[in-house]
């Protein structure tokens, strides 16, 4: 399993995924956290798949998701998307 900070400093705050941008094989649970900082965040997919997580500012909130086929999904905290808080999973 791999983790994603939630609300991480990046982006003029605490508005960032850590790390951005991962690779996982075919089969990897990601896990998101919550850091707590940068108001409510959640995370929604954008292209490559298909879920989306409650939206909050709770310290130790995690949201998971299974990754079983292989390609590229984008993700994004829908309050701060145009401040550029986007991630990435590469499956293969």
């Amino acid at each position: 399993s791999v983790t994603v900070e939630v609300g991480a400093s990046g982006n003029n705050g605490n508005f960032a995924y850590a790390p951005p941008a991962i690779a996982v094989d075919s089969g990897t649970t990601v896990t998101w956290e919550w850091t707590g900082q940068g108001s409510q965040h959640n995370v929604v997919a954008e292209s490559g798949g298909d879920f989306e997580s409650e939206l909050t500012a709770e310290s130790g909130f995690t949201f998971e998701q299974t990754f079983d086929s292989t390609g590229a999904v984008t993700y994004y905290c829908t309050p701060h998307e145009a401040l550029g808080m986007k991630g990435a999973v590469v499956v293969r």
